[in-house]
């Protein structure tokens, strides 16, 4: 009789309390709300990382098309190929200078004729989140427009202030990610030394 007792109150103690589960619930719901915060903090960065990567790849791009005389409407573009930047966009556009140096137009992006997607041009959207928010040249905060043209046969480099209609000797394109204000910083300088700093 004293056996079956206390293995009725031995069963009884081994099961969970109400407080117990709930407490346990609990802990597992804050831990996982962790992990899925921190998780898409990550993808941010991550797309961020991406993102500056394909923009100096673009800007490579546009080297390489000068350096390869890539026609543009069945013609090598006069003032070669570069990258426009406006920091009220949300894109990027490599676009073909078919303007020659020392004739008006040059280094300047006429978007009805150089940036024609159906000749090579073409525009490259930022995701959702990540904004281009800082263009500074010769390391002092600039206006909102900027051109890099690459110039053959070398290819020299060309770091035009649209609005300034002035040359510098770098660029520095800010990309930021807008839910953590991530940044990642890309510069250029005149002898075409492109590079990720952050």
């Amino acid at each position: 009789m004293k056996n079956q007792r206390l293995n009725k109150y031995s069963g009884s103690r081994s099961a969970f309390t109400i407080i117990e589960m709930v407490v346990s619930l609990s802990m597992i719901s804050i831990v996982a709300a962790l992990f899925i915060a921190n998780y898409r903090t990550a993808n941010k960065r991550t797309d961020l990382i991406m993102n500056a990567q394909n923009l100096v790849a673009d800007l490579h791009l546009a080297q390489n098309n000068t350096l390869g005389l890539v026609k543009y409407n069945g013609e090598v573009p006069a003032g070669g190929w570069g990258i426009s930047f406006d920091v009220n966009q949300n894109y990027y556009t490599l676009f073909a200078d078919l303007d020659a140096p020392g004739t008006s137009g040059y280094l300047e992006m006429d978007e009805a004729t150089e940036a024609l997607p159906a000749y090579g041009a073409r525009k490259t959207y930022l995701p959702a989140g990540i904004f281009n928010t800082r263009l500074m040249t010769n390391g002092s905060l600039d206006n909102a427009q900027a051109n890099i043209t690459f110039l053959p046969p070398d290819p020299r480099t060309n770091i035009y202030r649209v609005g300034a209609a002035a040359t510098s000797s770098s660029l520095i394109i800010e990309l930021q990610e807008g839910r953590n204000l991530s940044v990642k910083t890309v510069r250029v300088n005149f002898l075409g030394l492109i590079e990720v700093l952050d």
